[in-house]
């Protein structure tokens, strides 16, 4: 309208009806998304959606899952056997070497021993010096001895060797803990079979066990009445593919059952080499 134009019933009516117009094409305008969300919804599944697996299931199910390298799988294996030699390291003057033979088993992720050896004893010069003398030194004359270990694995992988041209190996760290049982086959001389199984299950060696002794120490020893005793440490185990494996050990005394046995040999030590196979 422009100035001076009168406002006419007939013009007031054609504005509402405009007016009313526009309300309700407003009206009838959807919202921002929602026709497409009702598009979405609308669409068929394909006949492939349901075997889909949501993504976050998939890594649910295959994070923390790796493959672990095996050399040589030794918990398949029935039984191991070996030779063993040994060193002690006595704490006092005189050497002693062993030799013998182990079997050991696996079960449960464990591994158990059984070892049979023949312990030599001889002088060094400075036994031979002590022998004129009044003084003597505990020790352990020449005898058969007997352990029952136990292995449990804390570390395992496979390494690769030097020099180059041998082959990788599986390696194992174990920690070892057993009993070391002494055997003095000229000790039971003279005993009743009773007297014999008493002395076996005994701590220490009985009196007469000593005396039948005393032509088996070397001059400058004193005869340790200790019979068995307690030990513990750690080893490796060098598998290699065709079941042969190498096992260097540290093994040492815990004289917790000195008290009871009697032993003046507290702390000493026993370095050894196992070499076998892997049945």
């Amino acid at each position: 309208m422009t100035r001076g134009t009168p406002l006419t019933p007939s013009i007031a009516l054609t504005a509402l009806l405009l007016l009313a117009s526009a309300h309700a094409q407003d009206d009838d305008v959807p919202a921002d998304g929602a026709g497409d969300a009702g598009s979405d919804d609308a669409e068929p599944e394909d006949d492939l959606s349901r075997f889909r697996t949501p993504f976050d299931v998939l890594a649910e199910r295959t994070i923390g899952t790796a493959s672990t390298p095996v050399e040589f799988s030794w918990r398949r294996s029935r039984v191991m056997l070996a030779v063993t030699g040994d060193h002690y390291f006595e704490l006092n003057n005189f050497n002693t070497i062993r030799g013998g033979g182990m079997a050991r088993f696996e079960s449960n992720g464990l591994l158990f021993e059984v070892g049979l050896s023949r312990a030599w004893v001889w002088d060094t010069p400075s036994s031979e010096l002590l022998a004129l003398t009044p003084y003597r030194q505990p020790g352990r004359p020449k005898r058969v001895e007997v352990d029952f270990n136990v292995g449990v694995p804390l570390a395992e992988g496979v390494v690769t060797t030097f020099p180059r041209f041998f082959p990788a190996a599986q390696l194992v760290l174990n920690a070892y803990g057993g009993i070391h049982y002494l055997v003095y086959p000229t000790g039971f001389q003279g005993l009743k079979i009773r007297e014999v199984g008493a002395a076996l299950i005994a701590p220490a060696l009985s009196a007469a066990e000593l005396e039948n002794l005393e032509d088996q120490r070397l001059d400058a020893m004193q005869v340790d009445p200790g019979r068995y005793g307690l030990m513990a440490g750690f080893g490796n185990d060098i598998y290699f593919k065709q079941g042969l494996f190498i096992s260097p050990r540290a093994m040492f005394s815990v004289p917790l059952l000195a008290p009871v046995s009697g032993s003046q040999l507290l702390f000493w030590a026993d370095f050894s080499l196992a070499i076998g196979v892997a049945l």
